[in-house]
C-alpha cells in the first residue's frame, strides 16, 4: 500500500525518506518547502492549510497509509511564535485528519512527542500543541471509526538536522564551531536519546500493525542526564571541551525525574558519533 508521508523536508522526515528509499517502499512526499538536504521523486511542495490541495493528492494517488510528520518542532520556537505553532501543529493536523476522513484513509500514524506526558507538570505551547492534536486524534477515532496512532517520539538525534536545537545537536555545533556549551540549570536533566533511524523503523512497524488505536512509545527506556553527555563527546571528539552552566530558558522542561541512568551504551555513543560526523560534513 502506498504511504503519504508529511514533513518529509523536516528532520525525522529527511531520514524516513532515506529509510523508505533504502527498503525500497513506495511513498510520495509533502511538505510546505522543499528538502534542503537531497531532492527525491514523488515530492509535492503543499502547504497542509490548503484541505483541498490535501485531499486531491490523496484520492489521485490512492493514499492508504499516511505517516504525519508535518510540525513545529521545539520548545522555545513554539514559546516564541504561539500563533504559528497553532498553524503548523494543531490547524494542519486537523485540516489532514478531515482529508483522510473525506478519502476513507483509514491507517494513519501521528508523531507526537514525550512532552506532553510531562504538560501538565511543565506547561508549554509546544506541549499544548501536541496534546491538542493527540485529542483530536482520539476524537476522530471515537466518531469517526478511524484507525490513527500516535507515536509518542523521545528526544530523537541523527543527521539531517542542521537547523535542530535539542541537546546532543547544540552541543555538537558548539564543538565544531570551538564555542562554549551552556548546559540548562545543573544538566542532572536526564533525557532517554534515541537515533532516527531508530524511530523509522519503529514507525513502520507500528502503521502496519492491524492492531486498533494505541499509544506506541518509541524511545530506548535507557536515560542518560545532560552533564554526561559532555564526557561522551570528549571520547568521540579527543577535544578539550568547555561548558557553562545557564538558567533554564522558558517553555523548557528542566525537572529532574530520577530514572535509572545508562552511561555505558556503546551503541547509543557510536550513533551519536556518527551525528557529529555528518555535522562535520554538512554544518559550516
Amino acid at each position: 500500500m502506498t504511504i503519504l508521508v508529511t514533513g518529509t523536508s523536516g528532520f525525522i522526515g529527511s531520514n524516513l525518506v532515506r529509510y523508505l528509499q533504502k527498503k525500497k517502499l513506495k511513498f510520495y512526499g509533502l511538505d510546505k518547502i522543499s528538502n534542503p538536504y537531497f531532492k527525491f521523486k514523488n515530492f509535492y511542495k503543499i502547504n497542509l492549510k490548503d484541505k483541498n490541495k490535501i485531499s486531491k493528492l490523496i484520492l489521485k494517488k490512492k493514499i492508504k497509509k499516511v505517516i504525519h510528520l508535518a510540525a513545529m518542532p521545539g520548545f522555545v520556537s513554539c514559546h516564541n511564535n504561539p500563533d504559528k505553532a497553532f498553524n503548523d501543529n494543531i490547524l494542519a493536523t486537523f485540516n489532514l485528519l478531515v482529508a483522510c476522513k473525506n478519502n476513507e484513509v483509514q491507517n494513519i500514524l501521528i508523531a507526537s512527542s514525550m512532552g506532553v506526558k510531562n504538560f501538565f507538570k511543565s506547561p508549554s505551547i509546544y506541549g499544548m500543541s501536541k496534546f491538542t492534536c493527540e485529542n483530536f486524534c482520539k476524537t476522530f477515532n471515537a466518531l469517526y471509526k478511524m484507525n490513527i496512532k500516535i507515536c509518542k517520539i523521545s528526544n530523537v538525534f541523527g543527521p539531517y538536522s542542521i537547523h535542530k536545537s535539542s541537546a546532543i545537536h547544540a552541543f555538537t555545533k558548539k564543538i565544531i564551531k570551538g564555542k562554549k556549551i551552556q548546559i540548562h540549570k545543573n544538566g542532572m536533566q536526564e533525557r532517554d536519546f534515541i537515533f532516527t533511524e531508530d524511530v523509522c523503523k519503529k514507525m513502520l512497524f507500528a502503521i502496519y500493525k492491524n492492531n486498533k488505536t494505541k499509544d506506541n512509545v518509541i524511545n530506548t527506556n535507557k536515560f542518560l542526564r545532560i552533564i554526561d553527555l559532555i564526557n561522551i563527546f570528549k571520547k568521540i571528539t579527543k577535544k578539550k571541551i568547555t561548558y557553562e552552566f545557564v538558567q533554564t530558558p522558558k517553555g523548557y522542561d528542566d525537572k529532574v525525574y530520577k530514572k535509572k541512568i545508562s552511561i555505558k551504551n556503546k551503541d547509543l555513543i557510536k550513533k551519536i558519533a556518527l551525528t557529529f560526523n555528518w555535522y562535520m560534513n554538512n554544518y559550516k
